[in-house]
């Protein structure tokens, strides 16, 4: 079993469309996937269960707005639980703020900036629709892959301070950390949304599904 873990407020968790994320992920793992809200997370459950790997949604609140950086089983699952995981957007922005890293928007708009999502923090630049993605250091995780990758970005916030046990493996031009991993455990983290179907643009599910392969590595699956 894998898990797909929501990172949102529960009110926004409950009008969230989870179907067509774990329909995918269960494709391209191979197994079934159960999915849940990071409040559910509890450590007796992990260890009963065993998922072999677990995904981190995105989320568009502040994660200083509401408790995900408070709940302790939560801390352990990512920290201390050794099981391979990647998060996504927001979810890759909150590993690396268990860890000490900080996050903030990247920057306002420039006066000759078009706006790519006025609906969303109106004024702020943002990477938003299918995005150049540049690698730059070789890894599993993009096993296939060539550089630029193609992905689905939305997103204002970047992580400014990368934790001394990170190391970044890919790269945009306003974005530093597109995508990171832990020196040390199976933690992996995309400012990018592999997880989103694209049609016409696979590089995404390819990424997915090498950390899976790599996962299961890990797992001795």
């Amino acid at each position: 079993m894998i898990c797909y873990v929501v990172t949102e407020t529960r009110a926004k968790y409950d009008e969230m469309d989870c179907h067509a994320i774990k329909h995918d992920l269960e494709r391209l793992s191979g197994d079934l996937c159960l999915v849940m809200h990071y409040a559910q997370v509890k450590r007796a459950f992990i260890n009963e269960v065993r998922p072999w790997a677990l995904c981190h949604s995105g989320g568009a609140t502040p994660h200083n707005e509401y408790d995900v950086l408070e709940r302790e089983d939560y801390r352990w699952l990512i920290c201390e639980s050794g099981i391979p995981q990647i998060g996504f957007c927001g979810g890759h922005q909150l590993i690396a703020e268990m860890f000490g890293g900080e996050v903030a928007p990247m920057r306002p708009l420039a006066r000759d900036e078009a706006d790519l999502a006025p609906q969303y923090h109106q004024g702020a630049f943002k990477e938003w629709g299918v995005w150049p993605v540049r690698i730059v250091e070789d890894h599993a995780l993009f096993a296939g892959l060539e550089s630029p990758l193609r992905v689905w970005e939305m997103h204002r916030s970047e992580i400014k301070r990368l934790p001394d046990e990170f190391r970044v493996l890919a790269s945009s031009g306003d974005c530093r950390v597109q995508a990171m991993a832990h020196r040390e455990l199976p933690l992996f983290g995309t400012q990018f949304h592999p997880e989103k179907r694209q049609e016409g643009y696979s590089d995404g599910h390819a990424l997915v599904a090498n950390f899976f392969a790599i996962a299961r590595e890990v797992a001795g699956r």
